[in-house]
C-alpha cells in the first residue's frame, strides 16, 4: 500500500513539474509589432489597403505619443519616407489619389520610446466614407515576460509535501 502510495505521488510530481509547466504570454494578433523601444530600432510590416469603390482617396498615418512611422509603397497610398516619419502624437498626410477597386500593398515601418498605436486611415473625397486599419505596438521587452500560474507552483510544493510526510511515516514505522 505504502509503496504504491509512493508511486502514485511520485508520478503526479513529475506530471506537475512537466506537464503544467505552461505560462502566460501576451499574444499577439496579425496587426500587432513589436519594437525595442530605444527610439532607433525600426519594425516592419506587410501593409495593405483594399479599394472597393472607384474614387478619389487620401491616406493618412497617425502615431500615438512615442512612436514614429512611415509607410512605404510603389503605389500610391504611401505616406513619409525614411527621412519624414509620422511624428510622436501627430499625423502625416500622402497626396490623393484616383483608385479603380483595387488593393494596394506596402511596408509599414515603425520605432518608437513606447508602446502605443499606428493607425492607417484611408478617406474617400467622393463618398466621405474611412477605411481604418489600426497597428498596436508593443515593447519587445515586455511581449515575452512569463509569469507562473498558481497550479505550475502549488502542484509540485503540494507533492513535496506529501512525499516527505511519507517518508516521515516510514522512518517512525506507522
Amino acid at each position: 500500500m505504502k509503496k504504491m502510495l509512493l508511486l502514485l505521488v511520485s508520478g503526479l510530481l513529475i506530471v506537475c513539474m512537466a506537464g503544467l509547466a505552461v505560462a502566460s504570454n501576451t499574444v499577439l494578433t496579425p496587426d500587432d509589432v513589436t519594437i525595442n523601444p530605444d527610439g532607433q530600432s525600426v519594425a516592419s510590416v506587410d501593409a495593405s489597403i483594399r479599394i472597393n469603390t472607384p474614387g478619389n482617396y487620401h491616406v493618412t498615418l497617425t502615431a500615438t505619443d512615442g512612436l514614429f512611422a512611415y509607410l512605404e509603397s510603389s503605389s500610391p497610398i504611401a505616406v513619409g519616407s525614411s527621412g519624414n516619419w509620422a511624428g510622436s502624437g501627430t499625423s502625416l498626410s500622402g497626396t490623393s489619389f484616383e483608385s479603380a477597386a483595387d488593393t494596394y500593398t506596402g511596408t509599414l515601418h515603425i520605432k518608437g520610446t513606447k508602446p502605443g498605436t499606428v493607425t492607417v486611415v484611408t478617406y474617400s473625397e467622393s463618398s466621405g466614407d474611412s477605411i481604418t486599419k489600426s497597428y498596436s505596438v508593443y515593447s519587445a521587452e515586455t511581449v515575452n515576460v512569463s509569469i507562473p500560474e498558481f497550479p505550475t507552483v502549488a502542484l509540485p510544493v503540494a507533492a513535496l509535501i506529501g512525499l516527505v510526510f511519507i517518508f516521515g511515516r516510514k522512518k517512525e514505522g506507522l
